[in-house]
């Protein structure tokens, strides 16, 4: 060591080095006051070997000693500490938007196998750090002890960060929107329940930790552990399936199911097959690869607890190491998990609900729909409680150099013999973030938690290169790989300097860069595309679903002409429905079930039925015939939604924006529609494709009202239910839908006249990867209400093909 002028003693041993131990307890070091004064004395490293009081030498004047609670973490909590902050919500969400944005199955493993290497450089050089100066404190002890001057400049930059940033709220929130959805709620309409739920988390949790230091420890090891065994049993029923070769979605299908019976998924058994579709494009690869970096943030986690360690340089070395090796193989493991479950081409299009499919197919769409946001609310609790665990240990460190007011309680362990008074500090902030009322506060937090985390990575890493060569004398019990410590510098500072670029900050606002975060129930997030964040007008709103009857009985037929057979119950659920302004052309007919194609009418009022059959009408069957390829297209009916008793057509029987999810018509219904309309050709007619589309085109601009069209592969067979529609002169049939939070919904915000939708409502052809039908609804954007009404026309045609 050396002492206030520098001077090696040659002391080689780590810089801890304790004083007396307490006779009632082997595993605890007691150590003297760190609170800086004035009047602290100077002692030597010979003074410390043979008094055994830390003494203060600039050494011990940069790295204020803690332990003052005793070692009370063996090598299985310090495991948990770092495996249960790593592995968060985000294990359930992030596998599907990799493979999403990628391509293949291949891919999509490599990286996650690549993002455990880039994550080993870190992890280096915290190992490094940790084996030198074991104390609790983590990058506060490093940077304290490497930058000096301008004295404190390190220790103020750290406390602003961990005061101000070091709030624990995004998971305490999944927590509460996930637990509340398994009792059967909606989170979106109990605003005040979710919140209620993340306060109580955090406040149990704090108590726990705060008056029951032995105890907490327990628990988040019970939970770490349970979220272990939660992987690989997920692991372990995707073998069952393999090995049975049955899948649970039976003849009425599944979320993402697009054949109608069991039918075990094909994983690729050739090594071309595993990498077929891979999209071997830099910028799609690095904005994945990003993804998956931040999924392994938190290997640092057990280095601010460092005091409570027993044997803690032994201890860090191996349970640090075996944190990394596990989280990169249960990775892998449920990501070929889903791939052995879920078909491939689910999965792309789950964006972060590949886990919702992985359940339901598992285990039905009852069972699954609460095994799923009871493993991610656990998932979120575990990860609360270690973060609340070692946060409250750095926020001590800070108290006593004098940080904060009443230094001397908050730093102190009165009066339950656990750090409280750090918890208290952690607790405040974490609980007033939570209860701010705005929808957007997380995504700004996620921002603004990650860039300054940059800086103290490019400290370290710098400031571990410096030692290297200002102090080769200080013991090593552990040396990073230096090529390693440089790839993290040069890696850090990319990210810093990221942020003008759109890929950075679509992946700031989409991924906790701490740790990845499920979203809420009913959010679908699409995999990152290269525009401006901003350029999405993605709307949080409710659409309204079939209410099945408690007595099972089949849903009351609608009567055409009779409004009140139309109103009854519905069943709402909160959703996001994404805007695809800019990526119109990636969702089409067969694709997803509906299409954007642009054509401009020469009819522009839309007043006239007669000349709306007239002129409208061919024209619309030219349009369908060019968009589609089909030889015939017979247009049998349109409306036009307006408000009723608009003056341009007083005698018109208009009709409001439809703001229930429906299907027009049923498969029975629409191969009946053929006969009906052209019965001396439906013999020969039906023999090959054909299908029913809907032509909706604004009359105006859409901006109240808009359309929203789910994913037809989002969309499940067990979730349409038929309802008898009777018409004066026939019978017919529509589906109506059942709520499912795995539903994905779209729109084209400001939708133009030339903007046409072409929504499929049946197509004959039966084959894996062909859309046979999407459900639609209108739905309120509520930063449109104010706005005017809607007006638009849709026209319902038959569309025969020559095969």
């Amino acid at each position: 060591m050396h002492d206030r002028n520098g001077e090696a003693s040659g002391v080689n041993s780590p810089l801890l080095v304790p004083r007396a131990t307490d006779p009632s307890d082997s595993n605890v070091q007691t150590y003297q006051s760190i609170r800086k004064s004035s009047d602290s004395t100077t002692s030597t490293a010979s003074e410390i070997g043979e008094t055994g009081v830390v003494g203060r030498s600039v050494e011990d004047d940069v790295l204020p000693e803690t332990a003052v609670l005793g070692r009370n973490l063996g090598w299985s909590s310090a495991y948990i500490i770092i495996i249960s902050r790593v592995i968060g919500s985000g294990i359930f969400a992030t596998p599907g938007a990799i493979v999403s944005s990628v391509g293949s199955i291949g891919l999509s493993l490599l990286l996650w196998v690549a993002g455990a290497l880039i994550s080993w450089c870190g992890l280096a050089v915290s190992l490094e750090y940790g084996c030198m100066l074991p104390r609790s404190g983590g990058d506060k002890v490093y940077l304290e002890f490497t930058y000096r001057y301008p004295r404190f400049l390190a220790s103020t930059l750290v406390a602003v960060n961990a005061i101000l940033l070091g709030f624990t709220a995004s998971n305490c929130i999944v927590f509460g929107e996930y637990l509340l959805y398994a009792l059967g709620s909606a989170p979106a309409e109990n605003p005040i329940r979710v919140k209620l739920l993340a306060v109580s988390l955090m406040t149990v949790i704090t108590i726990i930790h705060g008056c029951f230091l032995r105890t907490g420890i327990l628990i988040q090891n019970v939970l770490g552990w349970v979220k272990i065994g939660l992987v690989l049993f997920m692991v372990g029923t995707s073998a069952v399936v393999v090995v049975s070769g049955y899948n649970n979605h039976g003849k009425e299908g599944h979320v993402g199911s697009r054949h109608d019976g069991p039918s075990p998924v094909e994983f690729p058994t050739t090594w071309d097959g595993i990498w077929e579709g891979s999209v071997w494009n830099w910028g799609i690869i690095s904005t994945a690869l990003f993804k998956v970096f931040y999924s392994y943030a938190g290997l640092q986690n057990v280095n601010n607890v460092l005091n409570e360690v027993k044997d803690p340089v032994r201890t860090l070395k191996s349970a640090a190491t075996t944190g990394l090796v596990t989280a990169c193989l249960l990775y892998f493991l449920i990501n070929v998990a889903y791939f052995l479950v879920v078909p491939l081409e689910d999965i792309k299009e789950s964006g972060e609900l590949i886990a919702a499919l992985f359940f339901e197919r598992t285990f039905g769409p009852t069972v699954g729909r609460v095994l799923l946001p009871l493993a991610v609310a656990t998932s979120a609790a575990g990860n609360v409680m270690v973060v609340t665990f070692a946060l409250a240990r750095l926020n001590q460190e800070i108290a006593r150099q004098g940080f904060l007011p009443y230094g001397d309680f908050l730093s102190s362990s009165r009066p339950f013999g656990a750090p409280l008074g750090g918890l208290i500090v952690h607790y405040i902030p974490s609980v007033v973030v939570m209860c701010i009322p705005a929808k957007n506060i997380y995504s700004f937090i996620l921002e603004v938690e990650g860039y300054p985390g940059q800086f103290f990575v490019v400290a370290t890493s710098v400031g571990l290169i410096w030692l290297r060569r200002t102090r080769p004398d200080l013991s090593r019990p552990y040396k990073a790989f230096l090529p390693a410590v440089w790839f993290r510098i040069v890696l850090s500072l990319a990210l810093i300097a990221a942020p003008t670029s759109s890929a950075f900050t679509t992946i700031m606002a989409t991924a906790d860069v701490a740790n990845p975060v499920a979203p809420a129930i009913g959010e679908r997030v699409e995999p990152y595309r290269n525009e401006e964040k901003s350029t999405k007008h993605n709307v949080q709103t409710t659409l309204y679903y079939y209410l099945e009857p408690e007595d099972g009985s089949p849903p009351p037929p609608n009567i055409v002409g009779k409004i009140e057979t139309y109103e009854r119950p519905t069943a709402p659920l909160d959703v996001i429905v994404s805007d695809i302004s800019g990526d119109e052309d990636r969702y089409t007919l067969d694709g997803n079930g509906f299409q954007i194609y642009h054509h401009e009418s020469k009819e522009k009022d839309f007043a006239d039925d007669d000349k709306i059959k007239a002129e409208y009408y061919p024209e619309t069957e030219q349009l369908l015939k060019d968009a589609t390829g089909a030889v015939r297209v017979f247009i049998f009916d349109h409306t036009i939604r307006r408000q009723p008793k608009d003056q341009r057509t007083p005698d018109a029987a208009l009709r409001g924006p439809v703001r229930r999810v429906h299907i027009d018509q049923s498969y029975t219904a629409s191969v009946s529609r053929v006969p009906f309309h052209l019965p001396d050709e439906a013999e020969q007619l039906l023999q090959k494709r054909f299908q029913i589309i809907n032509v909706w085109r604004p009359i105006k601009t859409i901006y109240k009202d808009p359309l929203g069209i789910a994913d037809a592969f989002s969309v499940p067979e067990s979730d349409l239910v038929g309802q008898p529609l009777i018409y004066p002169n026939r019978n017919g049939e529509t589906f109506t839908v059942k709520p499912n939070p795995a539903h994905k919904w779209y729109f084209k915000y400001a939708q133009r006249p030339d903007e046409v939708t072409l929504i499929k409502c049946f197509d004959s052809k039966e084959e894996p990867g062909v859309a046979r039908r999407v459900p639609h609804s209108a739905f309120v954007d509520p930063s449109e209400e104010s706005n005017y009404a809607r007006e638009s026309i849709e026209a319902r045609a038959l569309v025969f093909y020559d095969y």
